[in-house]
């Protein structure tokens, strides 16, 4: 990681292990210094209290049943190999940060690598992730959850860019661009 334009080519290009690589990289070379910035780790306490505001919506919403049923039947499921390359490694650094052992948990070429068996590793999703556009979460809720849901999920990924956008700038300034 040389210069600022192959730092942010190796953030959200190429396959997922290299995006993986890329994450372990810069916590490896800049992690100490971007947990020691206190407005960046505030920054994250407030981002995991949204998700964890998000998480308990969705299961009282018992979305982790209405998932596991839905990814049962062929063709089904929203948690694809496919989902796992909308993964870059800012999102991967980001869930480093805060303790995440970020590790590919399956190769079976059909589900997110990241997918464990009690759902997802990350605590900071790709926005594809939590996009709930889904019929069988809106046939099954009632109007008021699904608006919940959407203003929880939109807060989450409000804040979540932020973040992402002050790491991009922390890292540069560490790079020295």
């Amino acid at each position: 990681m040389t210069s600022s334009k192959d730092l942010l080519q190796h953030l959200f290009y190429g396959t997922v292990g290299e995006k993986q690589q890329c994450a372990e990289d810069i916590y490896m070379k800049y992690g100490s210094s971007l947990l020691a910035d206190r407005g960046l780790m505030a920054d994250f306490d407030v981002l995991k209290k949204y998700a964890q505001l998000l998480n308990a919506h969705m299961e009282a919403m018992c979305m982790g049943e209405l998932c596991v049923h839905c990814a049962q039947n062929a063709g089904g499921g929203c948690c694809s190999l496919y989902m796992a390359g909308e993964t870059d490694a800012v999102q991967l650094l980001m869930n480093m940060l805060i303790g995440v052992n970020v590790q590919q948990l399956r190769s079976d070429g059909v589900e997110c690598c990241f997918l464990g068996e009690n759902g997802c590793l990350f605590h900071f999703k790709p926005m594809f992730c939590l996009n709930y556009n889904c019929t069988g979460i809106h046939d099954a809720s009632s109007r008021d959850d699904i608006k919940m849901l959407e203003k929880l999920t939109g807060q989450l990924l409000s804040k979540q860019y932020e973040i992402e956008q002050k790491l991009l700038d922390q890292l540069q300034k560490l790079q020295g661009g």
